[in-house]
């Protein structure tokens, strides 16, 4: 069940990059990144409010939000500080990078997720692994190099458009991080309250971030348009990150396994992406990114 769980969560996570990609397009960076956690936020309402005034309604559901203690509220607000800031890179570089270069970097994500499980779990990989994670991580390299010849904007200097490489490795880093912490807090609270309250304090640390960074140069910067691919950016991550976590709350799941398969949107991601915005040398993207989700069979059947 939570292989299938997380196989749908892929899914809709590949599809959130191409709305997200369609939103950030000639718009505003950080009010397309707030809004849309507003939103998410927002669709947690309905059930918070029949958890708190009504809770036989949805006590025996999946979509019941208990009350949690304060050691939980802590780690929540934690994650919610890592995946904000993993969130605020990577909407820079998704708006600045070709979606077919962002997402297939973002697709590496659970190699330094195993990384951290040999570090901070003591985790061992067998030889497979390791040669997953090698490969990988050049291809990597190797996309890095070939952007600094394709970046999104012609006009930007060769320091500009690096820029944008080291904010999608922020991202990235940040993201695995998160998915770390992620397998302590489900094991020892509650999924739903997770993701809620995740978005709760996100919404709130987005509002002071937009209040401080953009609204004071609004004038000055790229105008905020609204555009129905915010809702729906919100939407689809929100459903992801559900059927993900609902995934990690099964006592078989593999935190490994489920952030491996999770990636492997990427697919989705790559061939809508090249479909709809046009981006250049798809074929030879498509080469590493063959190379990309090898490496990450080989973490898989290793």
């Amino acid at each position: 069940m939570w292989l299938t769980l997380a196989l749908f969560s892929a899914v809709f996570l590949g599809l959130n990059e191409v709305t997200k990609k369609s939103a950030l397009k000639d718009n505003a960076v950080l009010p397309v990144l707030g809004l849309s956690i507003v939103i998410s936020a927002v669709l947690f309402l309905p059930f918070q409010f029949l958890s708190l005034f009504a809770p036989d309604t949805l006590r025996d559901t999946m979509f019941y939000i208990p009350p949690v203690s304060t050691q939980a509220h802590w780690g929540i607000l934690l994650k919610a500080v890592i995946v904000l800031g993993s969130w605020i890179f990577g909407f820079f570089a998704t708006k600045h990078l070709p979606l077919t270069i962002s997402a297939s970097v973002k697709a590496t994500r659970p190699v330094f997720v195993v990384l951290g499980a040999i570090l901070i779990f003591s985790e061992r990989l067998d030889l497979l692994q390791w040669i997953g994670v090698v490969t990988v991580l050049t291809a990597l390299v190797v996309l890095s190099n070939m952007d600094k010849k394709d970046g999104a904007d012609d006009r930007e200097s060769p320091r500009r458009k690096m820029l944008w490489i080291y904010f999608l490795i922020a991202s990235t880093l940040l993201g695995a991080a998160s998915a770390l912490w992620d397998k302590y807090l489900i094991a020892h609270f509650d999924r739903m309250a997770v993701q809620a309250y995740t978005n709760y304090y996100q919404s709130l640390m987005m509002v002071v971030v937009v209040g401080l960074m953009w609204y004071p140069t609004r004038k000055r910067t790229t105008p905020f348009r609204w555009k129905p691919s915010i809702f729906l950016t919100a939407f689809l991550l929100t459903v992801a990150d559900f059927l993900y976590f609902y995934a990690l709350s099964d006592p078989d799941a593999l935190l490994s396994v489920v952030s491996t398969i999770r990636r492997s949107g990427v697919v989705v991601t790559f061939v809508v992406g090249a479909l709809l915005f046009h981006e250049r040398q798809i074929k030879r993207k498509a080469v590493i990114l063959a190379v990309v989700l090898c490496g990450v069979m080989l973490l898989y059947f290793g």
